[in-house]
């Protein structure tokens, strides 16, 4: 049953109270952070389609979305850590941990996102990864 799980962006807080309701459509992330958690949800849960649909239009063809799919599809993730995140106006930063398995090797990707709000909704613009 879904509606036990505790959410796996490990927000501590049950799916349906956290990502769950943000990758079935039925409403939109009110935060960067959030936004950012629902799209480490969504490549935990093999929801490619959101990882598209959640990345800035202006940005979206300098994404290779074969390599994101097929980085997704063949990783297993383990965790996710939010270091800090920060919006003022229409942007927004998250700094992020993720730790993930690949061919059985563990591998932590950290990174600084950046997030855009356009027409009342937050988008996923652009990412750095930090050393």
């Amino acid at each position: 049953m879904m509606h036990a799980m505790t959410c796996v962006c490990g927000s501590g807080k049950s799916y349906d109270d956290c990502c769950g309701p943000l990758l079935a459509r039925a409403r939109q992330a009110q935060s960067p952070e959030a936004l950012m958690r629902s799209r480490y949800a969504a490549y935990v849960l093999k929801d490619f389609d959101y990882i598209v649909e959640t990345t800035d239009p202006d940005t979206t063809a300098l994404f290779d979305h074969d390599a994101n799919r097929a980085w997704m599809e063949q990783s297993t993730f383990v965790d996710l850590l939010v270091l800090a995140s920060s919006e003022k106006g229409s942007r927004g930063n998250v700094e992020f941990v993720a730790r993930f398995s690949r061919n059985g090797t563990d591998q932590t990707h950290h990174e600084h996102s950046q997030f855009r709000k356009h027409k009342g909704r937050w988008y996923f613009s652009g990412g750095e990864t930090a050393g």
